[in-house]
Formats: C-alpha cells, structure tokens, sequence
C-alpha cells in the first residue's frame, strides 16, 4: 500500500488515491464502524467523498481528520493486550542485535478497524503527497 510519492507520475498517485478512498468506502459500508447507528452514520458522512472525485476536495480534510481521528479509538477500544516481539537478527558470534517492540492485539473486529485505520492513513497520505507536488509544480512553473 506504500507508495513512492516523490517519483510516482501524479496521473498514477490520482488514480491510486481514488482506489484507495472507493476500498475505504467499501470497508465502512460493510464494517458499520461506530459505537452506535448515529456514530456509524456520522463516520459513513465524514468518509462518504472519498468514494469519488471529492477525495480531492480540501473542503473534506476535516471531516476526513476527524473520522480517523474515531476510527483510531474504536481500534484502540478492541485491543486485547500487547505482545511483545523481538525486532532483529540474531549475532552468531554475539548478543542479539535489534529492539523489542510491543505490538497491539486487537479483536477480530479491531483487525478489521486497524485494517480500515491503515487504508485510510494511505488515502489521507497519497492525497498530501499529491496536494504538495501539485503546489511544487505551480511555484516551479511561477503559478503561486
């Protein structure tokens, strides 16, 4: 899901913003985040122009900030503990090299809301990217 922005033809991060913010569409439609209908409806509004060619309307940032924002404590309300994993390799010749890092472990509904958390920061990045190069090339060319 990572892509490199800096290289990435704009036609192509446009296209792939679009196909990220249609998957997030499609996971809230089918997940119904929210702690109850009203909450489900407001996140389903918050996200709903990301479904089509809104997703490049800044006049959406904040609804979009906000329902990440939600979206975040509902994962972090299903975590069920944290597992505690060794990131490196192990030295033959000495001690182990690398850190332990504490990974969340969520419910299987948190999997899915950590799933729609990650695709959102995607969506919400790519459009940044976009947005910052755009405004690189206007001052390139002398369109500030």
């Amino acid at each position: 899901m990572h892509h490199n922005t800096q290289t990435e033809p704009l036609e192509e991060m446009a296209a792939s913003a679009l196909r990220l913010g249609r998957n997030v569409v499609a996971m809230v439609r089918d997940l119904r985040p929210g702690a109850d209908s009203h909450d489900a409806a407001f996140l389903q509004r918050c996200l709903a122009p990301l479904g089509d060619s809104r997703v490049f309307s800044r006049r959406y940032d904040g609804g979009f900030d906000t329902a990440l924002t939600r979206l975040r404590a509902l994962r972090d309300g299903e975590e069920i503990y944290r597992r505690r994993d060794f990131r490196g390799f192990l030295d033959p010749e000495g001690d182990d090299v690398g850190i332990v890092c504490e990974t969340p472990v969520y419910t299987d509904r948190g999997d899915q809301l950590a799933a729609l958390v990650e695709h959102l920061e995607a969506v919400i990045a790519t459009r940044q990217s976009l947005f910052d190069r755009q405004a690189a090339e206007r001052f390139l060319l002398g369109r500030t």
